[in-house]
């Protein structure tokens, strides 16, 4: 069965929107709050696709059992994600508030997207084959389904007003690419 997802609108990233920048910045991720209980995938999928199925959440937790670390994978929305530039189909868009995600009336599940992500983040959707990512919840006024899922541990957190800035930002991802081990 094909699932039909909404049609992205699209924005002109050589113009910045007003929102792009502001609420995808505020997510965060502290990995050593993450103790792997996987609420963030099961609100996710029930977000996305009504029903409880960590297979089709765009948030994976990656296990790093040597380190005793559990790693909470949410697309970062890289300034130039090069997921968008290897598409061939140019399925890969950045929305108005920033998130990168796949539209799938064009993608054909190549999967370049996944492979030359520095996070690992694009997921393949096991009953399309079409990749998704997170969209931070973007029908919804309040948090991401995940955040608030997440609420108990705070691995996963938004950053309210000015907060954070670019840099910080950037600092922080570089702190998890750091530690996700080399593909």
């Amino acid at each position: 069965m094909r699932e039909r997802a909404h049609q992205p609108t699209r924005c002109n990233t050589s113009q910045r929107h007003p929102m792009m920048e502001k609420r995808r910045e505020n997510l965060l991720i502290d990995a050593k709050r993450c103790t792997g209980c996987g609420r963030c995938m099961m609100a996710c999928s029930m977000k996305h696709h009504n029903v409880i199925d960590p297979s089709l959440s765009r948030v994976r937790i990656l296990r790093l059992e040597a380190r005793a670390l559990n790693v909470p994978i949410i697309c970062m929305a890289c300034e130039t994600a090069p997921c968008i530039k290897v598409c061939p189909m140019n399925a890969r868009v950045r929305l108005a508030n920033g998130s990168v995600v796949t539209d799938t009336e064009v993608c054909i599940g190549c999967r370049a997207c996944v492979y030359i992500c520095p996070v690992g983040s694009p997921e393949a959707n096991p009953f399309t084959g079409q990749t998704m990512t997170c969209d931070m919840c973007m029908a919804d006024t309040d948090e991401p389904w995940c955040v608030t899922a997440c609420r108990q541990e705070g691995a996963l957190t938004m950053a309210k007003g000015e907060r954070l800035t670019a840099a910080t930002v950037r600092e922080r991802a570089g702190r998890i690419r750091a530690i996700l081990p080399s593909r």
